[in-house]
């Protein structure tokens, strides 16, 4: 091979390492962007983890101080009531037995009702630490029915209803109850005040919303096999809003009504749902009336989450 020949070759050789070279510099250039693009991914996922680490930090801080706050609360609640309870103990005690006289019985009707709510607020506060005995208690909801008509009675007061007209009627209110026997209801009998709570409750709602010049409230009791059956009906129909928050059909509370009217559902509310009982307000505009309707259980036994 002469020296012109080997110089070509040797030339050829030199232009292909250099068309080499060239590749493999794009390729590292490539590889050196794919790396700085996986960098970057993996700086804006190591960032966004951070910050996601961040948020969940606060909020299991905030959960744990609005914990610590619910817990002290609850504390305090339950000392106001634990003192509260042995005051009103001894009061109520001491008025059950002149209960013949009139406004010794009113106020008797008074204490009570703060000693039996007492009562059930320091049990649901510790409800998920005490042991129930799993003894059950009878309750006859006629004779329940039957008191809470003649407490609501005596304490007509605390209805707040504004009209003395409306007050005076109610006083002479008779409340008729259809019923074709007596009918009972078991529960665990450290909670059995709550069942009295729920019919006097929605029983007084039903006798305050009536007509004021010729207020009429009657009530039914029956059952089928597994429960019992409480109807309440009354001649005023309450606001569509209120029934729709009470029924669970909205989370808005109303705004068009008392506060202690809400306040004294919102117990029911708590009650009801812890013990699965089912209550509806049914209002109709038609005939403006409204009907309660309570299905208790015949057998209640609660059982801690």
């Amino acid at each position: 091979m002469s020296e012109a020949d080997e110089l070509l070759l040797l030339k050829k050789e030199l232009h292909k390492c250099k068309l080499e070279r060239e590749q493999l510099k794009a390729e590292l250039e490539t590889n050196k962007l794919i790396q700085i693009e996986k960098e970057r991914e993996l700086t804006k996922l190591l960032y966004e983890k951070s910050k996601l680490i961040e948020k969940e930090t606060i909020f299991l801080l905030q959960e744990q101080k609005l914990k610590t706050e619910v817990e002290t609360w609850q504390r305090f609640t339950d000392e106001i009531a634990h003192s509260i309870n042995t005051d009103v103990y001894i009061a109520v005690s001491n008025l059950d037995k002149h209960r013949d006289i009139p406004k010794i019985n009113k106020a008797f009707y008074h204490v009570k009702q703060i000693r039996d709510l007492t009562n059930l607020i320091m049990w649901y506060i510790k409800r998920n630490e005490l042991k129930l005995s799993g003894e059950l208690y009878e309750i006859n909801i006629n004779k329940i029915l039957s008191q809470q008509i003649l407490d609501i009675k005596e304490g007509v007061s605390t209805l707040r209803i504004s009209s003395d007209e409306h007050q005076e009627n109610i006083i002479k209110l008779e409340i008729p109850i259809e019923s074709d026997s007596e009918f009972y209801i078991s529960i665990n009998k450290e909670i059995a005040d709550a069942i009295p709570l729920v019919i006097k409750d929605l029983l007084r709602n039903a006798v305050k919303n009536t007509d004021e010049e010729n207020p009429q409230v009657k009530i039914k009791i029956y059952s089928n096999d597994n429960d019992i059956i409480i109807e309440i009906q009354n001649n005023k129909a309450i606001p569509e809003e209120f029934s729709k928050w009470f029924n669970g059909e909205s989370k808005e509370e109303p705004t068009q009504v008392s506060k202690s009217f809400k306040v004294g559902l919102r117990i029911i509310k708590m009650w009801i749902e812890l013990l699965k009982i089912d209550v509806k307000l049914l209002p109709d505009y038609q005939n403006n009336s409204t009907l309660t309707r309570i299905i208790f259980p015949k057998e209640i036994r609660y059982a801690a989450n």
